[in-house]
């Protein structure tokens, strides 16, 4: 991917942050967007300091609060006049949940589809557009292992990410043929700051907890590189976990009563155990 131009979302911390660095590492120029600009200037210091090709102009910080859809096209015409072209828009930005089903309220889903969902494919139209007049491009989006079976304990979250791959399979089927690749990053737990930011059952709500050192998890670094070297072969969708979780998601995938099975004799705190490295929500 050396010298193409990739626009990575929620780049401020977290998956984004260590993407953005790998790519770096590689030779990519980046456009880096999240809400916080101090945190976006010390990530494109660190993709500075570790990459040894590109310059202070490679690497543009894009402020962007991915909720205001708005500013979407004016923020990619920025874009294409710093770089004169994009090859690759990884949407990344995205919040968790967590609370039992019936304890959720609407406003919540509501917020969560607008930033999981409406954000990303709002981003991706005006990208698309660009890309499909120019013969070709790259469009990603960080989904998770909750959009390819749902988990217990994150109804909002897990239908958030259900959407995505509908309408990034969808975009896929459209488009084949026109020379736009899209791919679907699937991560499992992941060592970042994801769980403390996540949305709980009430509005303004944020869970409040923190990943432990000892949790099973996969870091966030390892999760970012396996997420570049999914763009550079331009896979269609890429699931990521430690074991046993990957086993799983294979087996509810490819042989469903026998997985469904094995849910009922775990239940479904063992699943969230599982995900969180303990039981995070107390529900009956």
């Amino acid at each position: 991917m050396r010298g193409q131009v990739v626009w990575v979302t929620g780049a401020s911390s977290g998956i984004g942050e260590h993407l953005a660095v790998d790519l770096a590492r590689h030779g990519a120029k980046l456009v880096l967007s999240a809400r916080r600009e101090d945190q976006l200037d010390r990530v494109k210091d660190k993709c500075l300091e570790g990459s040894p090709v590109l310059r202070s102009e490679d690497v543009l910080v894009l402020p962007l609060d991915v909720t205001k859809f708005d500013t979407h096209q004016a923020a990619f015409d920025k874009v294409i006049n710093h770089f004169g072209c994009l090859d690759v828009l990884v949407s990344n930005a995205g919040r968790s949940q967590r609370c039992a089903w019936e304890e959720a309220e609407l406003e919540v889903d509501r917020r969560v589809l607008e930033l999981n969902v409406l954000a990303v494919v709002s981003l991706t139209r005006v990208a698309l557009r660009y890309f499909l007049r120019r013969g070709g491009g790259h469009v990603a989006v960080t989904s998770s292992l909750a959009g390819v079976e749902g988990v217990p304990f994150s109804c909002s979250y897990t239908g958030s990410k259900h959407a995505l791959h509908g309408y990034f399979n969808s975009l896929r089927n459209e488009k084949m043929g026109s020379n736009l690749t899209v791919t679907i990053l699937c991560p499992g737990p992941v060592f970042t700051n994801f769980l403390s930011e996540s949305f709980t059952g009430k509005v303004d709500q944020k869970f409040g907890e923190s990943a432990r050192p000892t949790d099973k998890r996969m870091s966030a670094e390892r999760c970012a590189h396996l997420c570049a070297v999914a763009l550079a072969n331009k896979l269609d969708e890429v699931w990521m976990a430690p074991r046993p979780i990957l086993p799983l998601i294979y087996l509810f995938r490819y042989y469903p009563t026998i997985g469904r099975a094995l849910f009922k004799f775990l239940g479904p705190k063992y699943l969230l155990k599982l995900r969180d490295s303990r039981q995070t929500v107390e529900a009956e």
